[in-house]
């Protein structure tokens, strides 16, 4: 285990094997991308990032799945899928989804071309987890 410590939820437990996916390009671009856009321009402490959000809905993800006695494959599925919810995030959040859908057609929700190309693919098949079932639960299938 790796522990990390959360603004919010503390000291949060890693599994060493999701640090692989965790130190990939796609999920560390998202320490540049800011949770609430342009907020702290009017909020000046309202500067947190994707990167902590995904953090913290990871440590949730494994509480929630871990309640319901998954199996730990399961568990891992579940905090990986929280982890990389948010891969698919622009600059500014939100505040650029407009345009990325308008001039690219690309949605912060199409995560599949991230998870199935590249490191990040590499590093979900080390795990033995399928970039699909992670686009499944990421999608609410």
């Amino acid at each position: 285990m790796k522990t990390i410590q959360d603004p919010v939820h503390g000291y949060v437990e890693v599994d060493k094997k999701i640090i692989p996916v965790l130190d990939s390009p796609e999920v560390q671009r998202l320490r540049y991308v800011k949770q609430l856009g342009f907020a702290n321009l009017v909020y000046p402490g309202a500067n947190h990032t994707r990167f902590e959000h995904s953090l913290g809905a990871m440590h949730l993800a494994g509480l929630m799945a871990k309640s319901l006695s998954l199996e730990p494959q399961e568990v891992l599925l579940a905090e990986v899928s929280a982890l990389l919810h948010d891969i698919g995030h622009g600059p500014f959040s939100h505040a650029s989804e407009q345009l990325m859908d308008e001039y690219l057609h690309h949605s912060h929700q199409e995560i599949a071309e991230y998870v199935n190309n590249g490191y990040l693919n590499e590093a979900l098949c080390a795990l033995d987890i399928s970039p699909d079932d992670v686009c499944a639960m990421v999608e609410g299938k």
